[in-house]
């Protein structure tokens, strides 16, 4: 697992008990964490860095499901 994503789930915290919805919300925690910083950025270059890191981060968690399903409920 790359460090952005060890870095997420140690920040992210969810209130249900469901695999499933723990996943997804889990998926919106990460759009969010990088729209802020997005946000935060005035520079293109900058904002087009966390662009290309969101979507490859996104791309990772999606395609490895089971074992960020599994870090995420520890």
């Amino acid at each position: 697992m790359t460090p952005e994503i060890k870095e997420l789930t140690k920040s992210f915290q969810s209130k249900t008990r469901n695999k499933k919805e723990r996943y997804n919300e889990f998926l919106y925690h990460c759009w969010c964490v990088f729209e802020k910083q997005m946000q935060s950025k005035k520079s293109k270059r900058m904002i087009n860095k966390y662009n290309i890191m969101r979507k490859n981060t996104l791309r990772y968690i999606i395609d490895n499901e089971k074992s960020v399903t599994f870090e995420i409920s520890k």
